[in-house]
């Protein structure tokens, strides 16, 4: 979208966690998810930080429910920092580009 020109009103942006040995942990891999632990994926807007997809993949036991959640929303917000800077970096040498292929200069 973002080279498309296509204006977004913000980013989609998800990260799942689970817990490990008793602790939350973001973006598990397959041998974590198969250990059995309690796992949630979330889905929302970065920016706004408004909730579009929770999804809870197994029981998740009393009192761990937040931590999940708080750890989730935290792996949202440095996935999405990363997302903002991939993207200025890329459209910053788009625009570079741009201006020397209109100048008529060659990279």
């Amino acid at each position: 979208l973002a080279d498309a020109g296509i204006p977004m009103r913000d980013l989609v942006v998800s990260c799942s966690a689970g817990m490990l040995e008793r602790k939350p942990a973001v973006d598990l891999n397959r041998d974590e998810e198969m250990a059995g632990g309690a796992q949630i994926l979330l889905a929302a807007l970065a920016r706004e930080r408004q909730i579009t997809l929770l999804q809870v993949e197994s029981k998740v036991p009393q009192g761990q429910f937040q931590h999940l959640y708080e750890a989730a929303l935290a792996g949202i917000e440095a996935i999405a920092q990363e997302m903002r800077t991939c993207l200025l970096d890329h459209a910053a040498r788009g625009f570079s580009v741009r201006m020397s292929l209109r100048s008529g200069q060659k990279n």
